[in-house]
């Protein structure tokens, strides 16, 4: 049996969630994965609450200390997390 068009799945499953119109789901899911990553378990023991609204990533820490440090770094997170994802996306975290 010879196949007709053949695509890679990846593509296929990229317009499936295109026309399902789940694209932005996704993109918010890999940026909140990538933000894990790039913080580490020590951080992320601290974080209660972290979601993304337009181009903000939005952080709730129970522990100052952590907010001091994620707050001096803040620049770098967002270039680390904008560089993995390989888009410009996130503009500013706000941590609460």
């Amino acid at each position: 049996m010879e196949r007709i068009n053949p695509e890679k799945i990846e593509k296929a499953i990229k317009l499936y969630v295109k026309q399902l119109g789940l694209e932005d789901g996704f993109k918010k899911y890999r940026m909140i994965k990538i933000f894990n990553e790039v913080v580490g378990d020590t951080v992320l023991a601290h974080v209660t609450k972290k979601y993304i609204q337009g181009r903000k990533l939005f952080i709730y820490l129970n522990s100052a200390v952590v907010r001091n440090e994620l707050s001096m770094n803040r620049s770098t997170i967002i270039k680390l997390i904008n560089e993995k994802y390989g888009e410009y996306i996130i503009e500013e975290i706000i941590l609460n």
